[in-house]
């Protein structure tokens, strides 16, 4: 993807953009912005990936909101739709073949970085394998949030605090078309925001448009958990920030988004808003209960569901043709 246009954009956000603490686009950005396979900024990737329109939470909103879906599904698409030819591994470190999986992980990783090539994987947030000492037996990695580089010896790979373990490894690049990578994402986005993801249950979890009902349900039941509510809204703030930063630079590939960009940088406010909130009362020590004013948030997120609500319709009437054309399954590419 080349960055032509990247200089003429607008500012990311209003603000600082918020940090992903769990971002797997600001994994994966490392990883290709290192090999020289992604040029643009880790917005463009958030936005052409798709990655940005996804909204999830728990209904009480947990903090396993921001990490609630599908990885190898999600990623598999990601990787696709910018025609980065890729392979993942996934699954529970308390399952009886997990040494099997964990050997055949670590040489596939090795050899990545044999190649020049980091891996993003799993260690209770998404991080970057990027060398390996074969003499020490030692994997080193960076957590996005920190330059620090630190060890993983090969016999803990995958032994994570969460019971999950993942891996996925790039190692190729196709060219694509840019503005088909960008219609394409819209169309996922409307896909994100309508349908729920399957791999989640209905009654622990809202996913798209519906999550807005289910964190005000939450906030005006009193139901939720504060310290889950304070991360599941700073992480959304960030991706927010990610969608209107791509949105007004995708529209200089396609003028047609300019109002779409409009609606993104709305909500973007909004959630810089709702940012503000949350930091008036910040969370504690962790032994302390952490506050949140719950009442100022309700008519943030209301404006918020209105605005992301117009947006997505926006996007329909724009592609309202290959929409259709998919009938009932609008993911389907």
């Amino acid at each position: 993807m080349n960055d032509q246009h990247s200089k003429q954009a607008s500012g990311a956000a209003n603000q600082p953009r918020v940090p992903l603490a769990s971002s797997f686009a600001d994994a994966m950005h490392q990883v290709l912005s290192a090999k020289g396979w992604f040029k643009l900024p880790v917005h463009m990737l958030s936005g052409m990936t798709a990655l940005c329109f996804r909204l999830s939470v728990h209904r009480e909103l947990h903090p396993d909101s921001v990490t609630a879906y599908n990885w190898a599904a999600e990623h598999t698409v990601a990787a696709d739709l910018i025609g980065i030819v890729a392979s993942q591994a996934a699954g529970f470190h308390f399952m009886p073949t997990f040494p099997l999986y964990q050997k055949q992980a670590i040489a596939a990783i090795r050899q990545s970085l044999e190649q020049g090539t980091g891996v993003v994987c799993w260690k209770d947030r998404f991080v970057v394998i990027t060398r390996c000492e074969d003499e020490r037996q030692l994997f080193y990695y960076t957590e996005i949030a920190s330059a620090a580089e630190l060890e993983l010896p090969y016999d803990q790979f995958g032994r994570n605090e969460s019971p999950y373990w993942y891996g996925q490894i790039y190692e190729g690049q196709i060219q694509k078309d840019m503005l088909q990578v960008i219609r394409e994402s819209f169309i996922q986005a409307v896909y994100k925001a309508e349908v729920h993801e399957p791999m989640l249950l209905e009654s622990q979890y809202a996913c798209g448009l519906k999550a807005y009902d289910a964190m005000l349900e939450a906030l005006t039941d009193k139901t939720f958990d504060a310290a889950g509510t304070y991360e599941t809204l700073f992480f959304y703030a960030g991706m927010k920030q990610d969608t209107a930063a791509y949105a007004r630079e995708a529209s200089l590939y396609w003028p047609e988004l300019e109002g779409i960009a409009e609606h993104y940088t709305a909500l973007a406010a909004v959630y810089n808003e709702i940012t503000d909130a949350l930091n008036e009362k910040p969370v504690q020590a962790p032994e302390a209960p952490c506050s949140i004013d719950d009442e100022s948030l309700l008519p943030l997120l209301r404006e918020a569901k209105r605005i992301e609500t117009a947006a997505i319709q926006s996007i329909r009437h724009l592609l309202r043709e290959p929409i259709e054309n998919r009938f009932h399954d609008v993911g389907l590419r």
